[in-house]
């Protein structure tokens, strides 16, 4: 069968539910009627291979790829409101925050309750600045389907940005409680206890966060920041290494590795380090400082 059927036999066949779906009930009444239909495993089967090419495209980073998938799918068919769900997830990915604005909207005008749109929507408004309009969008999203861990750190990311870090953290937690493994969850919990100066707890979430996702440079970079609050100069120098060495253009990742340095006694190492940080930002004061107080 030809590509161009199949995709147009995916948009109006049923759709599978997902992670992000909403309106449950209305899907199941419409997979339960097409169950009967002998073409019907065909189409879910083909459906979850294009959802699969897609996702694996996302996985790689080929943002492209997946986009012009999922433009084929919504131009073959407007009214998926999957189709353009996902291709909402992709703009966003890309930084285009209109088209994903327009996208995502176009998904809630088709399906009011699709769990997924609202919160790709809400983290779209947050992006925009629109912290209220993200919140009511994430709120509903919770009420819908309080299982969410998504709509959870979303909510918590945007209570983070105005500053209110009880009510963000409780967010988190409540992602935790659903997802607790989730290391990027756990990460945000551990930036705000550093930003508290609660190195100690932070760094029993990072390890948590670091068994989860080893080879992750940010997770090692701030697990690096508690370990050289608390003076750990041996494990903050191997962290902040590991994060350099992932985030070479981050000034604030050598500004700390030059700290470690500093803490462990190797001063023409955390001199040369800083030197390279201040390369990057030439402003950052901190990195000044520290690059003066090196050189007497």
């Amino acid at each position: 069968m030809g590509r161009r059927l199949i995709l147009t036999l995916l948009c109006i066949a049923p759709m599978i539910a997902s992670p992000g779906c909403a309106g449950a009930r209305r899907r199941a009444q419409a997979e339960a009627r097409d169950s009967t239909k002998p073409e019907s495993s065909f189409l879910v089967d083909a459906r979850r291979n294009l959802n699969e090419q897609v996702q694996q495209a996302i996985d790689e980073k080929d943002y492209a790829a997946a986009r012009a998938s999922l433009e084929r799918t919504v131009s073959e068919n407007p009214f998926s409101a999957e189709g353009q769900q996902r291709l909402g997830e992709v703009l966003l990915l890309q930084g285009w925050l209109d088209g994903a604005h327009a996208a995502y909207s176009k998904a809630l005008q088709l399906d009011p309750d699709y769990v997924g749109a609202l919160i790709g929507l809400g983290q779209v408004e947050a992006r925009m600045g629109r912290y209220r309009q993200a919140i009511e969008r994430l709120d509903r999203a919770i009420d819908i389907d309080p299982k969410q861990a998504e709509a959870h750190c979303a909510l918590g990311e945007v209570h983070e940005a105005l500053g209110r870090s009880d009510e963000a953290l409780a967010a988190y937690f409540r992602a935790l409680e659903i997802e607790p493994t989730a290391a990027p969850t756990i990460l945000r919990v551990a930036m705000l206890q550093i930003a508290g100066a609660r190195y100690d707890q932070a760094l029993v979430r990072l390890d948590q966060a670091a068994e989860v996702a080893p080879k992750d440079p940010e997770i090692r970079f701030h697990r690096g920041r508690a370990h050289l609050a608390l003076g750990h100069a041996a494990s903050a120098l191997a962290d902040l290494e590991f994060a350099a060495a992932s985030m070479t253009d981050r000034s604030d990742v050598l500004y700390h590795l030059a700290l470690a340095f500093e803490l462990s006694e190797q001063p023409k190492n955390a001199l040369s380090t800083v030197e390279r940080a201040l390369a990057i930002t030439p402003e950052n004061s901190a990195a000044r400082d520290l690059a003066e107080r090196l050189r007497r």
